[in-house]
């Protein structure tokens, strides 16, 4: 449901890159599987290689994407800094010559969870749940999610009524003010001492036997132990047959350590990012993100919606 569906193959990757992933990892590569979902339109693939070893290869260059080698670069920081814990991803390897990022993991044989399937839900927050347990307090120094997003969540601030973003659901068009009011905390209510992911949904998890193993390292931050969980319920809530959003939130222990109004302000807040950010123009290497920004955005603002009305403001 989430994937750009725009990644680079093995045969896509130029020659020399190829030659120094076979270097890197010490064996040719003889098949390779993309992996699903996510939307890094760089080489993300299972790599089985001449000596049956499998391994997880990453591999970006800057004219790939916008951005897209520095996020890996990130990536690969955040993972030295952290070491082999619980729930991250184990990285083997990584090769940089300032053009083409490289980086190598450990396989993991498994799939992203279904969250509209209750028992792989559950599966799902209960790692929510333990992964923030065990990154409070945060293990290693990193930014505040204030400082990581920036003014990305001061949306509402930029925008009046009539604006194609807020007009994409007229609740907020007819309540802009109160939503902008409510949005304007955002930064206090997220503030917190536990290492947050950033970025952590249905497809930046794996289900592997017993175990939840989290990947895509690239958005660490410090902030409160329950963000992690209220950014990803919109996306939760986009596969069918979930209960509602508000319901979903409250499916996980974190809600009840989550103040309700600073929930609401970051909620008002990150609804302004996806509906803004969804009417920005298309991005060629990334065809799924802006439908999918505004897709997440139409269930942010029915779930705060539904917070103001039942008085959690």
């Amino acid at each position: 449901m989430h994937g750009g569906r725009s990644r680079l193959g093995w045969a896509d990757l130029p020659v020399h890159i190829r030659a120094r992933i076979e270097r890197l990892v010490g064996a040719p590569v003889t098949t390779t599987t993309t992996a699903d979902g996510g939307f890094s339109p760089g080489f993300a693939s299972s790599a089985t290689l001449s000596d049956g070893r499998t391994l997880f290869v990453k591999a970006v260059g800057t004219a790939t994407g916008p951005g897209s080698a520095d996020l890996l670069r990130r990536e690969r920081e955040n993972l030295e800094r952290l070491g082999n814990r619980p729930f991250t991803s184990h990285m083997i390897a990584a090769d940089d010559d300032g053009d083409w990022v490289v980086v190598v993991f450990e396989h993991v044989p498994g799939r992203a969870p279904i969250p509209s399937v209750r028992d792989e839900r559950r599966r799902m927050i209960r790692a929510f749940e333990e992964a923030a347990a065990s990154f409070t307090p945060s293990p290693i120094a990193a930014r505040t999610f204030a400082d990581a997003v920036g003014a990305d969540l001061d949306g509402w601030n930029r925008v009046e009524r009539g604006d194609p973003a807020v007009e994409i659901d007229p609740w907020v068009a007819g309540n802009l003010d109160l939503v902008r009011t409510l949005a304007a905390r955002w930064r206090d209510a997220s503030a917190g001492a536990s290492l947050i992911h950033g970025d952590l949904r249905a497809d930046n998890m794996l289900l592997s036997g017993d175990d939840v193993v989290i990947v895509d390292w690239t958005e660490v931050c410090v902030a409160a132990p329950w963000l992690d969980w209220v950014l990803a319920v919109p996306s939760v809530c986009l596969f069918p047959d979930t209960p509602s959003p508000e319901s979903v939130f409250r499916e996980s222990a974190l809600s009840a350590s989550a103040p309700a109004a600073d929930v609401t302000a970051v909620l008002a807040a990150m609804s302004s990012y996806f509906l803004c950010s969804a009417v920005l123009p298309f991005i060629p290497q990334l065809p799924a993100l802006r439908d999918f920004q505004r897709a997440q955005g139409v269930v942010a603002a029915r779930w705060l919606r539904i917070r103001i009305e039942a008085g959690l403001a």
